[in-house]
Formats: structure tokens, C-alpha cells, sequence
């Protein structure tokens, strides 16, 4: 019973702009203390063999044994767990790091730049050795995004971190990296980020990953590289934010984290995933940390078709609850895009997948504008970046980049804030025998659900969007009564907010009506900064069987329609 009873707007979807890349950030940047000594690089090596950790002639290199200034570089030691199956080559032993922080500065800073021995990039404004970091102020930094701002105290102005991870032997400054961190700065981010110095855990190359008969005979130290990457990015935020220079400047309550090709891996297990530890597929426990409030990654490996990152399955994803976006090429060998797919879907909070048609396993620069402009618009939602920043892109309407390489958001599943006044989160169940989808706004009705009160074979989605139990007092928003119905036959109930369409099935004998089951806004549009709520229908009037599903997912509308499903179009709209 039920089929579509009236005509219903075309669906619309939340994510259907083709924005313009964003502009470079408008502030100037300086970096800490990187400088080198050639004459301390071996015969035969270059310095990046000592950023990325490489053994030259049978010898193991890092970065710390170049260092001009090691006094004035950024240093701290993690200790890994005493747990020799997890860390066969460093359990319980200190580990030295050293790490890069670039941060937004004063245009009048007048420290020299640092150009990087063998490539010609540049460290803008490199802090000189026994002199603190030039800390942009709370006016400048104001007066630089044109805002008024009177008899504000001379101190640094309190910015976002961000935790920066960089791809397997890579390192932060190696060619593309480094210009991602100054590009963040300029944006109005303190970047941190470590030299992982891979090598020194194990010698695993991108090119092997793939070979199935390396990983075998050198699983447990892989297992080891990839476990050191969340225990090193904790370690350096624990420093940071203690840090006499920089503390001052940081805040606390706003860091993300961004990873490239293992460091997305390595965000997913600072986030909550369970790392696969064994080659049959058993789980493991990284480090989190829970400060980490919102990450980005790009060509993030999640593991290969084979041998999935996070365990059987990748069932040691859905430790992931916190926002998570991920930029994909559907052409990666090396981080292939089906496995990260699979993570994404399984991950239980904000998660969202961008694919990077025919793109591959690189970074390039005419790809730049692509990533900051993703990059930009989910931290100013997920990080609550403050309101100056009027230019960052509309996140939750954004569906792909001019120029660069094509992309498209194919993963969207955004878990509603923290409720404001009044407002309840409508939780979705799935009945797995019957096939059907229903909302409770209600705890005590969800509660219920749960503890078997509506019979067997109810489970929630992890989807759910904001609505109202009583009228709401900004009634001027069009928050409009939404009616509920139930149909015996199908054993399914139906939700409107449309005054005709509620009374034409209050016409039709196989519905009862249960009165107002919520309150939200009305609308086939919404307004900015709003959610738009489609609904779909499983076309099964003929058998008896109707069934409807809300989301304010585009995917999930897209992945009902591959079932069979119409999306019939937008019938609410919904706070984030």
C-alpha cells in the first residue's frame, strides 16, 4: 500500500555545487628550526636519505644527525609499549622524533628563509636558534582578515592545530609535503608534523605493500611501522601544547588532523580503528587520541584487497566515531580505493569519501586547489573554525572543485551536532526481516525499540537527523507538524510534513493515524547552513509492502536507488 500520493519536488541533493578552488591563505607563515649541516651527510647520500630514514651503505640515517641547530630544533621521544609481538624492534624503548611547526606569523617578521639542500624548497621565515616563534597577535591576525578589533591584549592569537602525517618514508619536507604545511598556516592553522623516519621500524617500500610474499616474511615489523605512527603524532601534540613557544598559541579544543597516503591510515588509528596484526587478519590496539576532533586524508591506505588495514573485514573501523573525510583515486594501486570505501562505510561517525576518478597514487600541484578547498571547507564545519572565516566553502553543499582533477563525493553521512534548546536527534532502525526503515525521535520509543518492544530484528543505521518533540519557539522557520501513520498490513509507518499529503492518507482505510510524530521544518528547499531530507520508497505498493527511508545522506539515497528504491525528493529540512 502507498504509493507515491503526490506529485513530490525532483530530489534535490545536499551536495550539488561545483565550487571555485579556494584562495591562498592571506597570512604570512614561519616555520621552526629544520636547519642542516651538508658536511655531516655521508659520502654517497643526499639529505633527504636522512628526512625519510633511509639505510645508505648498510647504515640506518635520520634527520636528527644532519641538524645545523639540534638545540633549536622541535624534539620529543615516545616511549612504544613494552609489547614485543606489537613492537618486536622497539618495545619499551624511547624513541627519538623530531618534527616541523608552522604557524601564521607577522608580516613584519624579518627572519631569513631556509632553502632546503638538494631541492629548492623553501622554509619561510625559519626560527632563528635562542629566539621564541614570532606568534601572529590577536590584532594582526585580525587586522589581516579585516576585522575591527579594540584594545585587544598583545598576545598570540589562539589558532586550530592540525596533526600532520606524512605518507610512508616520506617526510614533512620532502617535495609537495612541505608546501601543504605552509599553505595550512597561511589558512590560519598551526601545522605539526613528525619525521616518521619509517626505515627505522621497517624497510617496507610503497612498491612492496603489493607483494604478498614481502609482507609475509616481514609482517611483524610493518605492524610495528604503522603502530609508531599514532604513538609519534600523540607524543607531539602531548609536547606542543606543553611547549613554551608555541602552548600559548594553541587551541586545544579545536585539533584535526591530516594524512597523506600511511598517515591517513594513521589518522583512522588515532580516531579509534583496530589495526589488523596478524596475516590472519586478527586486531590489534593503536594509540588514540581523543583530542583529535576532525581529520582529512588524502590517497589514504586502508589496506589491500588482500590483507585489509583494520582487521577482518575492516571490522576495526567502526572504532572510527569522529568526522573523517577522505580523498581517493579510483586508479591507486598502492592505496587502492575499494578497501578505503570499505573503511569509510564502516566508520561511525561524519564520514565522507571523495573519489578521484583514474587518479592515482600521487600528489600534483594542479591538484592543490582540489584538496585546500575540501581540506578548508570540513574543518570550518568539523573544527567550528571561528565566524571570520566568511570565504571558506560550503562544506555541506560542495560535490566537487573546479579544475585540478575530476572529483566526486560519493561517501556523504553526516551525524547530527550536539543538540541545541529543544532539538531531538530521530534515530533510524532497520529491521533485518523485514527489509523496513523507521524513525523514533523519542528515547523512551528508541529505548524500546531496542530492548525487542516492536519485535525482533530492529538495529539503528548510525543514521539519524534533528527534529522537534514540541513546537520549537522560532515557529517563523516553518516548523510545521509531521504526521505519522501506521499501516498493519505492511507493518510499516509512514512520515509527512506536507498538510495535503497528511490529509490524503488520513482518506485511506489501511492507515491509522498516530497523530504528530515530530516537529520539523517544512520545505523542498532549504535555506543556507540547513539539511536537506529525502525520502525514498521501495515500490512496493502492489506487494503490500511499502516502506519509505529519510536520510540527509545524497549516498544513501544513491544506494537505495540502486536497489530499486525512487528518491522521491526533499520533504524536510533538518538543523546539522
Amino acid at each position: 500500500m502507498l504509493a507515491t500520493l503526490v506529485p513530490l519536488t525532483a530530489a534535490a541533493l545536499n551536495h550539488e555545487l561545483i565550487v571555485a578552488p579556494i584562495a591562498p591563505g592571506r597570512l604570512a607563515v614561519a616555520c621552526s628550526n629544520i636547519a642542516q649541516d651538508a658536511s655531516r651527510i655521508a659520502a654517497g647520500a643526499q639529505a633527504s636519505d636522512y628526512w625519510e630514514g633511509r639505510q645508505v651503505n648498510g647504515v640506518d640515517h635520520y634527520v636528527s644527525e644532519i641538524l645545523a641547530q639540534p638545540q633549536a630544533t622541535f624534539r620529543y621521544s615516545a616511549r612504544a609499549p613494552d609489547q614485543r609481538s606489537l613492537y618486536p624492534g622497539h618495545a619499551g624503548d624511547l624513541v627519538d622524533f623530531v618534527a616541523i611547526v608552522c604557524h601564521p606569523t607577522s608580516r613584519a617578521n624579518a627572519d631569513a628563509s631556509y632553502a632546503l639542500p638538494g631541492t629548492g624548497d623553501v622554509i619561510p621565515h625559519m626560527q632563528p636558534a635562542g629566539q621564541p616563534p614570532k606568534l601572529i597577535s590577536i590584532t594582526e591576525y585580525a587586522a589581516t582578515l579585516g576585522i575591527a578589533v579594540d584594545n585587544a591584549p598583545n598576545l598570540p592569537q589562539r589558532l586550530p592545530l592540525i596533526v600532520y602525517s606524512h605518507g610512508l618514508t616520506g617526510s614533512p619536507i620532502s617535495k609537495g609535503y612541505v608546501d601543504v604545511m605552509v599553505q595550512l598556516a597561511a589558512q590560519g592553522f598551526i601545522v605539526a608534523a613528525p619525521f616518521h623516519g619509517d626505515p627505522r621500524f621497517s624497510r617496507v617500500r610503497i612498491e612492496d605493500l603489493s607483494d604478498f610474499a614481502y609482507v609475509l616474511r616481514n609482517f611483524d615489523r610493518i605492524v610495528e611501522l604503522q603502530l609508531m605512527r599514532p604513538l609519534s603524532l600523540k607524543a607531539m601534540t602531548d609536547v606542543l601544547l606543553e611547549n613554551s613557544g608555541f602552548a600559548a598559541a594553541v587551541d586545544a579544543d579545536r585539533i584535526g588532523g591530516f594524512g597523506a597516503s600511511m598517515g591517513g591510515e594513521a589518522m583512522a588509528l588515532l580516531m579509534g580503528a583496530r589495526v589488523t596484526t596478524g596475516l590472519d587478519l586478527s586486531c590489534g590496539d593503536a594509540v588514540h587520541d581523543t583530542r583529535i576532533k576532525a581529520a582529512v586524508t588524502f590517497v589514504p591506505y586502508m589496506g589491500q584487497t588482500f590483507l585489509p588495514a583494520f582487521c577482518d573485514g575492516q571490522a576495526g573501523a567502526a572504532g572510527v566515531t569522529r568526522p573523517f573525510l577522505a580523498l581517493s583515486g579510483t586508479a591507486d594501486t598502492t592505496a587502492p580505493f575499494a578497501p578505503a570505501l570499505q573503511a569509510i562505510n564502516l566508520f561511525k561517525g561524519s564520514r565522507y569519501l571523495v573519489s578521484l576518478p583514474e587518479g592515482k597514487h600521487e600528489f600534483r600541484a594542479e591538484d592543490a586547489g582540489d584538496l585546500f578547498t575540501w581540506m578548508i571547507g570540513f574543518f570550518d564545519i568539523y573544527l567550528a573554525l571561528p565566524p571570520e572565516r566568511v570565504n571558506s566553502p560550503p562544506f555541506f553543499r560542495m560535490s566537487g572543485v573546479v579544475g585540478g582533477r575530476d572529483d566526486r563525493m560519493v561517501v556523504d553521512v553526516h551525524v547530527p551536532f550536539a543538540n541545541q534548546g529543544t532539538e531531538v536527534a530521530a534515530m533510524e532502525f532497520y529491521n533485518t526481516i523485514l527489509g523496513h526503515y523507521f524513525l523514533s525521535p523519542a528515547q523512551s520509543e528508541t529505548a524500546g525499540i531496542l530492548a525487542g518492544a516492536a519485535g525482533p530484528g530492529w538495529e539503528l543505521t548510525g543514521q539519524s537527523f534533528k527534529v522537534w518533540l514540541t513546537l520549537p519557539p522560532d515557529t517563523f522557520q516553518q516548523v510545521v507538524p509531521v504526521c505519522r501513520f501506521y499501516a498493519r498490513g505492511p507493518n510499516t509507518h509512514f512520515f509527512t510534513s506536507e498538510a495535503s499529503e497528511c490529509a490524503l492518507v488520513k482518506q485511506d482505510p489501511g492507515w491509522f493515524y498516530e497523530g504528530t510524530g515530530f516537529y520539523a521544518r517544512r520545505g523542498n528547499t532549504c535555506p543556507a547552513g540547513w539539511l536537506q531530507v529525502n525520502r525514498a520508497y521501495n515500490n512496493r505498493f502492489r506487494q503490500n509492502d511499502s516502506n519509505h527511508r529519510f536520510s540527509t545522506s545524497d549516498s544513501t539515497m544513491a544506494d537505495m536507488e540502486r536497489k530499486g528504491w525512487v528518491v522521491e525528493g526533499t520533504v524536510m529540512c533538518a538543523r546539522p
